[in-house]
């Protein structure tokens, strides 16, 4: 983790007269936590399939992101 262990996370305690979130070492943490971060992979199932929907939407969002930010210039 970013931080070494017994480190006081300041904002992740915010219900009163609970005791301060310490950070822990990074083996007592669950295995999935650390998958959290990497991208998404869809496999390339062929055309029609879920990996072609998601490349498709991406480009379309890219898209309608890159018109909106001409239509302010």
């Amino acid at each position: 983790s970013s931080c070494p262990e017994n480190t006081v996370l300041t904002g992740l305690n915010y219900l009163k007269g609970q005791t301060p979130v310490l950070a822990l070492k990074d083996d007592e943490y669950p295995a999935w936590l650390w998958d959290l971060l990497k991208p998404k992979v869809f496999p390339d199932d062929g055309p029609g399939g879920k990996g072609e929907k998601m490349r498709l939407r991406a480009a379309n969002r890219q898209r309608i992101k890159e018109q909106n930010f001409l239509k302010t210039q």
